[in-house]
């Protein structure tokens, strides 16, 4: 069965220069084991912006939550034309049942995904219906409630902190994120089975 996020990414990628996507290709997994020790391919990190869209457009998809989406895209060198192209997508169909297939459940992938949408959806704020989606696809990968409120709660924090551009607090709250995901290493964040 198709999946709209990893059909996405693929179809951007082979839409692009091969230099371009061995760029791609390396700045996804430079930037993801600097941000949280998890290294994704570009189709993940593609896929990532992408379920990020779909939760956000929950409550709709608002200027501050697009802005958020080419910021991670930037941040993964996506070139700007392949940015509209990703954001022009059409997700209708895309389902939470197409998120489980992304990452292993109850993995260090599953985490930098809630962590990574939940900060796209928290530039607006995060609403009452993005919070339960977010939740249910948590849930969904396998991550135990207590680790979805706190990836949650850090994403609220840090959109503040940048707000205020705050550095000192930008800084511990990477320590913090940072230990989010060394005590899942250590202990059981996953949901029982």
């Amino acid at each position: 069965m198709a999946n709209p996020f990893i059909d996405a990414a693929r179809t951007l990628l082979e839409s692009l220069d091969a230099p371009i996507a061995r760029e791609l290709t390396n700045a996804a997994r430079d930037n993801s084991l600097v941000a949280a020790g998890v290294e994704l391919t570009i189709e993940e990190a593609i896929g990532l912006a992408l379920v990020a869209k779909h939760i956000a457009a929950t409550d709709g998809l608002s200027a501050a939550e697009s802005t958020g989406m080419r910021a991670l895209l930037s941040h993964y060198r996506v070139p700007l034309a392949a940015q509209e192209e990703l954001l022009a997508i059409d997700l209708s169909d895309a389902t939470d049942d197409n998120v489980r297939e992304l990452v292993p459940a109850g993995s260090a992938k599953a985490m930098y995904l809630i962590s990574g949408v939940a900060a796209i959806a928290a530039r607006d704020g995060l609403s009452a219906e993005e919070v339960t989606q977010i939740e249910a696809i948590g849930a969904m990968i396998g991550l135990a409630k207590p680790m979805i409120d706190a990836l949650c709660a850090h994403a609220e924090a840090e959109v503040v902190a940048s707000i205020r551009n705050d550095r000192g607090m930008l800084d511990k709250l990477d320590r913090l994120r940072d230990a989010l995901f060394r005590l899942a290493d250590e202990t059981d964040v996953a949901v029982a089975s």
